[in-house]
């Protein structure tokens, strides 16, 4: 039996000028420092939210809650897994 590896960190988006969104996973390494993962981009709020939920599993009502603090704010992080 193989077992799932889980990473854990926060997943960071912002939105950017011409309506696209960067999102990024910072994990931290077992010495203790930071790393953000390669960012992905999405091309509007719409597809970002099915990637929030789709590759970072986040819940349909944690995507729309994180969709809505990005529309509002213009970024956010969430606790996220990988």
């Amino acid at each position: 039996m193989t077992r799932a590896l889980i990473i854990l960190g926060a997943l960071n988006a912002r939105r950017l000028a011409n309506g696209a969104v960067e999102t990024s996973l910072t994990v931290r390494e077992i010495s203790g420092k930071r790393v953000a993962l390669r960012p992905m981009l999405a091309k509007n709020l719409n597809t970002a939210e099915q990637d929030f939920i789709g590759t970072y599993g986040l819940t349909p009502a944690e995507a729309a809650a994180f969709r809505a603090q990005i529309e509002h704010e213009g970024s956010a992080s969430v606790p996220a897994a990988i």
